[in-house]
């Protein structure tokens, strides 16, 4: 089996934070401090990822509410600054926090901020993907041209397959990135339905479920642009030994010019300011 390489490997799906979701062994444990910048860069270099997406971890702790929510928005902006490898910051507002708090944060998270995205994980933020103030905040989203990305986790009922229908049939200009929707066997068999019914749902490939190659058959039914590359990763620590879906992806029987619109141009689609910044990563540093 031949391991295939391309240009670039762009991450769109990593968080940063904390992983805490309730379990003992899951929660947070006092570690050495370190610099959080040189640690991601070390696990970049380590799978040969060339940049990727940074976003919050959602699972953040809200007791003053959206003074919270702003202060997650201002550190991703700001860790996003201290790398030209992260090509693009997601931030979020929480739905029960009212329309008009997440407005105004929206407008700060566009307009002072620079954040490039929005991003939910709707089972931690105490709503279901198709709960009407989910609707509303698409809405406000688009009107400010962010990508939308949306967690579709197989084993929460909050963020089941039929509410991302809701969401694109009623967002039809939205730009909806599903993530972690190839997460288990059945869920794949929605995400084909989905995919054929809706044009703008794109679908990230962090924890895939690999068996019977999905991603070969989702890329021959409908092609390359639709999916990008994402692994749902935490830097430290790093969530996983190795990153069996890009490992997956480049043992594939995909084309090249698949594996580089999964891997690095669907991403620029979605981030056009990126294309520039991977060629400036292409140019050695003495030649800027």
């Amino acid at each position: 089996m031949t391991r295939r390489t391309v240009r670039h490997v762009v991450d769109t799906h990593h968080h940063v934070g904390t992983l805490s979701i309730g379990a003992a062994e899951e929660r947070p444990t006092a570690s050495v401090s370190r610099d959080h910048v040189d640690t991601h860069h070390a696990m970049l270099d380590r799978f040969g990822m060339t940049a990727c997406a940074v976003m919050p971890g959602l699972q953040y702790e809200r007791p003053h509410g959206i003074v919270n929510t702003r202060e997650v928005n201002d550190a991703i902006a700001a860790y996003r600054n201290r790398s030209p490898r992260f090509l693009a910051a997601l931030g979020t507002v929480e739905p029960l926090h009212g329309l008009a708090l997440c407005r105004a944060e929206l407008d700060r998270m566009v307009d002072e901020l620079g954040l490039d995205g929005v991003v939910w994980h709707t089972r931690y933020q105490g709503v279901a993907v198709s709960d009407q103030r989910m609707h509303a905040l698409v809405d406000e989203a688009t009107a400010r041209g962010l990508p939308c990305y949306v967690h579709m986790f197989a084993e929460s009922n909050l963020e089941a397959p039929w509410m991302f229908a809701d969401l694109a049939r009623n967002h039809p200009d939205a730009t909806i990135v599903a993530l972690d929707a190839f997460s288990a066997s059945t869920q794949i068999q929605y995400v084909m339905d989905l995919a054929d019914r809706f044009d703008n749902i794109l679908f990230d490939t962090a924890i895939c479920f690999p068996l019977l190659r999905p991603l070969d058959t989702f890329v021959t039914r409908f092609g390359s642009e639709r999916l990008m590359f994402g692994t749902d990763s935490y830097a430290d620590p790093v969530s996983y030994n190795v990153p069996a879906v890009m490992e997956e992806l480049l043992a594939s029987e995909m084309d090249a010019e698949h594996l580089e619109n999964v891997f690095w141009r669907t991403f620029c689609r979605v981030f056009p300011a990126a294309d520039q910044a991977l060629r400036a990563l292409d140019t050695p540093e003495e030649n800027l």
